[in-house]
């Protein structure tokens, strides 16, 4: 059983290396974004990409999903760890690249899709991770 993400780990100890850490204030309507490293780590976004899967699931959505990340250095290693969650949860994933958003919408419609995860801090500075995510096209999460 994966562990319960855990809203503080304190950097350079065993258990942030070996827990997941989500702080759940990161969680907005259409998206999700954290100060990577402080706010959430690998493992985070791990449960992150676990927890969209079983949501798809939960709503008689087909597990299969488009995923793309954005040009920060540390992005592919986001979605890596992003995709092995959802591949954890049964989903069957579509790796896009490096993109930017729009690319990751249209890749829902080209793809036959309905879910999208798009790995980015969208206007934020480096140091700022996120995910806007969506399993109903055209749409993201909303209310």
């Amino acid at each position: 059983m994966f562990p319960i993400p855990q809203q503080v780990l304190l950097p350079n100890t065993y258990a942030y290396e070996s827990a997941p850490m989500v702080k759940v204030t990161g969680f907005r309507e259409y998206d999700a974004r954290w100060l990577f490293g402080s706010e959430i780590n690998l493992m985070g976004i791990q449960a992150l990409g676990m927890g969209i899967g079983t949501l798809l699931g939960e709503r008689g959505v087909k597990r299969e999903i488009a995923v793309g990340h954005d040009f920060r250095s540390y992005s592919a290693s986001i979605k890596l760890a992003l995709v092995t969650g959802l591949m954890a949860a049964g989903c069957k994933v579509h790796d896009i690249g490096l993109a930017i958003t729009p690319m990751a919408y249209f890749a829902q419609f080209e793809l036959d899709v309905p879910a999208v995860a798009m790995v980015t801090a969208s206007h934020n500075e480096n140091g700022w991770t996120g995910v806007k995510m969506g399993c109903d096209r055209p749409l993201t999460f909303g209310p």
